[in-house]
């Protein structure tokens, strides 16, 4: 790996990373970071707030509506938020790549309608059909009859599918375009089987397409997972707060939680959007970050795995249309008897 594809991956690498220790850190040297507040009061006891408490009422985020830190709230969840969109885009990589292959080798008659349904699958909003199939699940959750984790991972699988059969048909068609190529002609002339096909063509050329692909694929699901968090869904789920501040009401509840990823954090604090926005654009801003950094990955990784090869594609065809150049020139000047 060269020093400049290194220092140009050191920046948004580093993002990342600091993300994750943050996050790994927080619950160990602040154990009490979820500790609710119910009010801040002055030298003589008089309450002087309650929450959601402002920035300057308690740095540097202010809390939510349960008087916790948001700042250790949002670096606490970024674990979960990263974790989750890893493991969706590697779920819809490995899937997705066996789906290209089965899809590869069907004949036409099978591979059109699965086109056709594929392409226009592509049109339709992937955060309202993900709703629709976890809705069943969130009610189980709701009554306690899911736990969390094993709600969490439930939602994890479920928008990981969602997208595996276009994404496959996506492949299989690259893949059946590089079929065409005359060298595997010759290996299927020779009797090379099509496991042979896969293990010496497919895979040696498709793999450094799936390191940028799969970048593609974290950024995709962290966008999914705002979408979801915009309309009420969380990884993990929300449960109404029985302990909040002051009389329950049914038509504003506080929600909370257990994992305080940040698409949760959105879900919770939507309500509050125009009393207290920063409790919804702060998440934003750092799922803008994240994004910005997985994509400033992605395109480093396309350069130095793909479009490094183009000079060299052109720089071969421009030597033969010089030679064929050269040879025309030379017959226009010799005698054919």
């Amino acid at each position: 790996m060269s020093k400049p594809l290194i220092k140009r991956l050191a920046f948004p690498v580093l993002i990342i990373v600091g993300l994750l220790v943050a996050s790994f850190l927080i619950p160990v040297l602040n154990p009490d970071y979820e500790e609710i507040t119910q009010y801040l009061s002055d030298e003589n006891n008089k309450v002087i707030a309650a929450p959601p408490f402002t920035p300057e009422e308690m740095p540097l985020l202010g809390s939510d509506r349960l008087g916790r830190n948001f700042l250790l709230l949002l670096m606490a969840g970024a674990k979960f938020t990263i974790f989750a969109a890893l493991v969706i885009a590697a779920l819809r990589m490995i899937f997705g790549f066996g789906f290209a292959l089965l899809y590869t080798f069907l004949p036409g008659s099978f591979t059109r309608p699965l086109k056709g349904l594929g392409e226009s699958f592509q049109y339709l909003p992937l955060a309202i059909v993900v709703f629709g199939l976890l809705a069943p699940i969130e009610g189980a959750f709701q009554v306690g009859a899911l736990p969390s984790g094993r709600y969490f991972i439930i939602q994890l699988a479920g928008i990981a599918v969602i997208t595996i059969p276009s994404l496959g048909i996506y492949l299989g068609e690259e893949m059946k375009l590089f079929m065409k190529q005359e060298f595997v002609d010759v290996s299927k002339t020779m009797g090379a089987s099509r496991f042979h096909l896969i293990r010496k063509h497919l895979l040696p050329q498709f793999l450094r397409h799936s390191i940028v692909l799969f970048s593609e694929q974290v950024s995709q699901a962290l966008s999914l997972l705002i979408q979801l968090g915009i309309i009420l869904m969380a990884l993990g789920g929300m449960k109404v707060a029985e302990f909040a501040i002051g009389p329950f009401e049914p038509s504003n509840p506080v929600y909370f939680s257990e994992t305080n990823e940040w698409a949760a954090t959105i879900s919770m604090n939507i309500q509050q959007v125009f009393s207290t926005p920063m409790l919804v654009v702060v998440p934003l801003i750092l799922f803008s970050i994240l994004i910005l950094s997985i994509n400033s990955i992605s395109s480093t990784l396309k350069k130095a795995l793909i479009d490094s090869d183009l000079p060299l594609k052109q720089k071969i065809k421009e030597e033969k249309k010089s030679t064929e150049r050269a040879v025309r020139s030379e017959e226009l000047f010799t005698f054919k008897g």
